[in-house]
């Protein structure tokens, strides 16, 4: 083997740990964005929630019953419907999966900030982001191959 083989071989490695370390290093910044994110979203919404009753008071007056409201309200059933059907396939028990839609029925984004904060910090630091999105029973074949 030439010696001009020997390095191009050892190039080639370096440069392949390279691309995977890049590529771990990514997922890490990725998941660490998401478990910042999505907790802090959840505090904007319980502070705006927080503010709002007690600058402008109880949402239950006649006055603030507008059709905006009830298509407001029509969107948000429909985002805990599509919600709801993601947390009964990730939740391993319909006793979890029933007690987070109501969490989500009752509270909104908060307990849906949550609910994906918990997930986010139930992944390794090696796992990309987007498995949040499967079951534990799933995630192996969803898996990538690193």
């Amino acid at each position: 083997m030439h010696s001009y083989d020997v390095t191009h071989m050892m190039f080639n490695e370096l440069d392949i740990w390279h691309k995977k370390t890049e590529t771990e290093q990514q997922r890490r910044y990725s998941l660490l964005t998401a478990r910042i994110l999505f907790p802090a979203l959840g505090c904007l919404m319980l502070g705006t929630l927080i503010y709002t009753i007690v600058t402008d008071g109880s949402l239950f007056r006649r006055d603030v019953f507008t059709p905006w409201l009830t298509a407001t309200l029509i969107d948000f059933y429909v985002g805990v419907v599509a919600l709801s059907v993601w947390v009964a396939y990730k939740e391993s028990s319909w006793l979890s999966a029933a007690l987070w839609i109501i969490l989500v029925i009752c509270s909104g984004s908060i307990s849906t900030c949550a609910y994906i904060a918990l997930q986010l910090f139930n992944l390794s630091s090696q796992d990309p982001v987007y498995l949040v999105l499967f079951s534990s029973r799933n995630r192996q074949v969803c898996a990538p191959s690193v």
